[in-house]
């Protein structure tokens, strides 16, 4: 070490030892916050904990078919998969019609978000309605035409108006689900009913099935 660096230090050591224990106790106070100053800012108080960031998880969780902006709300889609008319209610508010389609994409929510679009509001998700009521699966196919009577025995709205060309896509595909003699009349009934409530043109609606 050189002369004048053992000189520094010499003079340091006897300013520290001319100091007052307060001034003594002030200077480790600033080292303690020099030290502070470069621990990991994730290991602050105010960083989230495990236990908070495990319970955002639990709450939310998005279906890996589903939109990507779609964020689901796991309470109200377990509560709802019973069928209660309430919780399928509160579910069709949240995630509204566009959520409810995104949703129907994950094969374990499809059988709730068919259920729950009878109450979602307007008539914008009647064209998958009726898709899925002419598809493949018998279950799905019932629950589709279900929820298409739902909507159509309702109070209609002022707001409905704004779904008029997904209303009238709908209407087309029901018509000719419900001309469709391959079909089961299980179908074919249900759709003619829609038709008949819903504001759908009436002209060709079949009617030899009326008695059934």
């Amino acid at each position: 070490m050189s002369f004048q660096a053992n000189e520094v230090t010499h003079r340091f050591l006897r300013f520290v030892l001319s100091m007052t224990p307060i001034a003594l106790a002030g200077l480790g106070v600033i080292a303690s916050a020099c030290n502070a100053c470069g621990r990991n800012p994730s290991s602050s108080s105010n960083a989230p904990s495990a236990e908070a960031a495990a319970a955002n998880a639990a709450r939310t969780s998005a279906p890996a078919d589903a939109g990507p902006v779609a964020v689901r709300d796991v309470a109200l889609w377990t509560h709802a998969k019973d069928g209660n008319i309430e919780d399928l209610a509160a579910l069709a508010t949240h995630e509204g019609a566009a959520g409810l389609v995104e949703a129907a994409a994950d094969p374990e929510l499809r059988a709730t978000a068919l259920r729950a679009m009878g109450a979602a509001p307007g008539y914008a998700q009647t064209p998958f309605l009726a898709q899925v009521a002419a598809g493949k699966s018998t279950d799905d196919a019932r629950l589709a035409l279900d929820a298409l009577i739902e909507i159509a025995e309702r109070v209609r709205r002022q707001d409905d108006a704004e779904d008029a060309g997904e209303l009238r896509e709908a209407c087309e595909q029901i018509l000719a689900l419900a001309k469709d003699t391959k079909q089961p009349n299980d179908r074919r009934v249900p759709a003619i009913r829609a038709l008949r409530m819903l504001p759908c043109p009436k002209t060709g609606i079949p009617t030899e099935l009326d008695a059934r």
